[in-house]
């Protein structure tokens, strides 16, 4: 019995299959992202044992530990100076599990560095996960529910995710394993262009459409960024991401012709884009009607900015402000990882769980020193990877661009979701590095 365990846990095929479940385990919610996570962790570290392997550590795996021991010294130095009050002991606690994504990271290096993974895996699941995500949001347009019976609106779709309406995200951040797929296997190489070229038109129209649909304005606007940034660094393949421009822009303005709410949903967000970079324009000032006595509308939703007093244009410049504000309190070292919602209140009224901006987020909780850390290795990663131009190593380059893109607005860094995503991307993307012969026989 134990002997079958064994020749099981050392099939390629078993760490392929943890892997391949990742696309699915985003779909279905935090606890199996953990479960899946934590099986690919002890499945890595049982081979790198009963094999007694060896493990080549990198520059870059040096750089991304000091990072996640730097979290860990923060949040020993918090707590040990702290008033031992239950805040504070969360601070020492949310610091030590975040260190299961260094362990993710290095468990996926290992397993991508002994030729385990298969990374064909990943890519065809990823498609096959948005095709059934766009389908169902299709489905949930057109007869109100999706196949699982949860209900939608015209403006925003979650499909297979319920009231978390999040598939807009979902399918910024995977279709393009779809796209790259033609590209970057052997495989579609045996395929006739003129074929090759209608598939990749008619997947194009199903994931615009429900990625417009889904309604998460942020996703939709990356999305065009990320294929922007394809066509503009990549002319072997302009052709196809033109037309995948062509059809999502078409896409969206039939849909807002046909359909006023959908058309409201996204006017609205041009205004809201503008306000952004103008938020302390004259006609945001405001009077409080009793200076001494503000209404809690006045406290709110108002900024003080050089004696006046300014109306949020946008919930977005408040959360960007509390930031503002919170990391003013701890400049270099931060309140530690997860702390926004404990110490933003002490220094503003009106805070957020997080301040919906990744380099704010890390800011307030890391301090100067961590943002630059983290920063410096993502800008790294990034020069390496244009320097490489591996075809497999192009979606993935991508994608952690558009996911870091600073003027974004984003949920939290250290969620679960977040965080297992940018570290399966950033561990993927440094074994391309080290490996750069991995696009070979693909």
């Amino acid at each position: 019995m134990q002997q079958n365990i064994v020749n099981f846990l050392d099939r390629t095929f078993f760490v392929n299959c943890l892997l391949g479940l990742l696309p699915i385990s985003f779909i279905l919610g935090n606890l199996a992202i953990n479960l899946n996570t934590v099986l690919i962790i002890f499945t890595a570290l049982y081979i790198f044992i009963r094999n007694n392997s060896n493990f080549d550590i990198v520059f870059f795996d040096k750089l991304i530990s000091i990072y996640f021991f730097y979290i860990l010294s923060v949040g020993i130095f918090k707590y040990a100076v702290s008033t031992q009050s239950e805040q504070d002991g969360q601070i020492i606690i949310k610091s030590i599990t975040h260190l299961r994504y260094l362990m993710f990271y290095l468990a996926v290096r290992f397993l991508i560095g002994k030729n385990l993974i298969n990374l064909k895996i990943l890519f065809y699941i990823s498609s096959l996960c948005v095709l059934f995500v766009s389908l169902d949001i299709i489905y949930q347009f057109t007869f109100g529910q999706d196949i699982f019976g949860f209900a939608g609106n015209t403006r925003r779709l979650g499909g297979p995710f319920g009231d978390e309406l999040i598939a807009g995200g979902y399918l910024q951040r995977f279709s393009f394993f779809l796209f790259f797929a033609f590209f970057t296997f052997n495989y579609f190489e045996k395929i006739p262009k003129k074929v090759k070229f209608f598939l990749f038109c008619f997947f194009s129209v199903i994931i615009s459409f429900a990625l417009i649909l889904a309604g998460n304005r942020v996703p939709f606007v990356l999305f065009l960024l990320i294929i922007f940034l394809i066509f503009f660094f990549d002319k072997n393949k302009r052709i196809y991401f033109f037309s995948l421009a062509f059809i999502t822009i078409t896409t969206l303005i039939i849909l807002c012709s046909l359909n006023s709410e959908i058309r409201y949903h996204y006017a609205g967000f041009q205004k809201k884009v503008i306000s952004l970079f103008l938020p302390f324009s004259e006609d945001k000032i405001i009077k409080f009607k009793d200076a001494n006595n503000p209404s809690y509308n006045e406290k709110n939703y108002t900024i003080p900015y050089k004696g006046q007093n300014y109306i949020f244009a946008s919930v977005h410049i408040k959360e960007f402000y509390s930031a503002y504000k919170t990391w003013s309190s701890n400049k270099f070292f931060g309140g530690g990882v997860k702390t926004f919602r404990y110490n933003c209140p002490k220094t503003y009224h009106n805070c957020n769980n997080h301040p919906h901006n990744y380099y704010l987020e890390i800011l307030t909780d890391l301090g100067v020193i961590g943002f630059l850390l983290i920063v410096s290795f993502f800008i790294l990663i990034t020069y390496k990877s244009f320097l490489l131009q591996n075809p497999i190593l192009s979606p993935f380059l991508f994608i952690f661009i558009g996911e870091f893109f600073p003027f974004r607005t984003t949920g939290s860094f250290f969620t679960t979701f977040n965080a297992t995503f940018i570290f399966l991307l950033i561990s993927i993307i440094v074994s391309i590095l080290v490996r750069k012969d991995l696009n070979k026989n693909l």
